[in-house]
């Protein structure tokens, strides 16, 4: 299969890559704010979150079997402040990648977020209706109808939880922010009534994959892990599962002691089916996922005057991306 995946860049988008690779895939790896690190003989690109003409050269020239859109404008504040980039982003690309996946026959698969939803009544199903709190949430949404709108018959979206996993700098996933608070001496406050259901990048991808080769399969899917915690629980069990006592590095905390706070989801867990049912791919429990995390690089010596460990990283030589 010829696939494409764009925001190759990012954590998500590197597992793709890597898992349609382990799958014998032909792969044109298209990051948006810099050039993808990718395996030995993948092809590599750019494409601009706002490039519409630019996707449809891509499209057009490559005619490939199948794209999956990895890209997003991602920080809530960010797209606050630029509505205008975050609908070119997260609405109008992948809109247009659905029009002209549809147009040469190819599966499109497209990410969205829990975060379409409000938060007041989890777990979702697939089928309940979205109410956004935020410009995020809402232009994901519009991404979403977009792509339903042009591609219905070949496309899914799939709404995915928060990802956990390990990227080269250490900087950019839940559990490396935390390390780098915790090296920074600082306790991080973690609200104590927000329930959400994380789920690990590499399982996320594989899943990804696998609705890129299933012809059979389309529409909106929720996926994430198994077991759905608040977001003071997911920080504790970080912490022991590198061997430290939460204890001093994270408290937890209210809505309520934050004034003006802006509004929040408070549980956005998700019901995994019907697509946990389909798939080869199953979802994963916490446990499971918290093992396949690393100390993060910069981290090492910090961990180590703590614990007294042994760092181990994982990923592979010639991987490391």
């Amino acid at each position: 299969m010829r696939l494409v995946v764009i925001g190759a860049s990012g954590l998500l988008g590197r597992e793709v890559v890597r898992a349609a690779v382990r799958r014998g895939h032909a792969v044109l790896a298209l990051g948006c704010t810099r050039a993808p690190a990718v395996p030995p003989g993948v092809e590599t690109g750019r494409l601009a979150a706002g490039d519409l003409a630019g996707a449809e050269r891509m499209v057009l020239d490559r005619f490939p079997d199948a794209v999956v859109n990895a890209s997003a404008l991602s920080d809530v504040g960010a797209c606050e402040r630029d509505p205008a980039l975050a609908r070119q982003a997260n609405t109008e690309l992948p809109g247009r990648l659905a029009q002209l996946a549809h147009h040469v026959g190819a599966r499109f698969v497209h990410l969205s977020t829990d975060m379409v939803f409000d938060g007041t009544r989890g777990p979702y199903r697939s089928t309940d209706a979205p109410a956004p709190l935020n410009v995020y949430a809402r232009t994901k949404l519009g991404g979403e109808e977009a792509v339903m709108a042009a591609g219905r018959h070949g496309a899914c979206v799939v709404r995915s939880t928060p990802i956990l996993g390990n990227t080269p700098g250490g900087d950019r996933t839940p559990h490396e922010r935390l390390f780098l608070d915790w090296k920074a001496g600082k306790v991080t406050r973690l609200f104590a009534e927000e329930v959400r259901q994380p789920v690990s990048a590499p399982n996320l991808a594989d899943v990804c994959v696998e609705l890129a080769e299933r012809g059979n399969l389309s529409g909106i899917f929720h996926w994430g892990g198994r077991d759905a915690v608040t977001r003071l629980e997911l920080g504790q069990r970080i912490a022991r599962r590198f061997g430290l006592d939460p204890a001093g590095l994270v408290e937890g905390v209210s809505h309520a002691d934050i004034p003006g706070l802006p509004a929040r989801p408070r549980d956005l867990s998700v019901e995994l089916h019907p697509l946990s049912g389909k798939l080869r791919a199953r979802p994963q429990g916490l446990d499971e996922i918290l093992d396949g995390l690393e100390v993060p690089r910069g981290c090492e010596d910090w961990w180590r005057a703590r614990t007294g460990g042994d760092v181990v990283r994982r990923l592979e030589q010639g991987l490391d991306f």
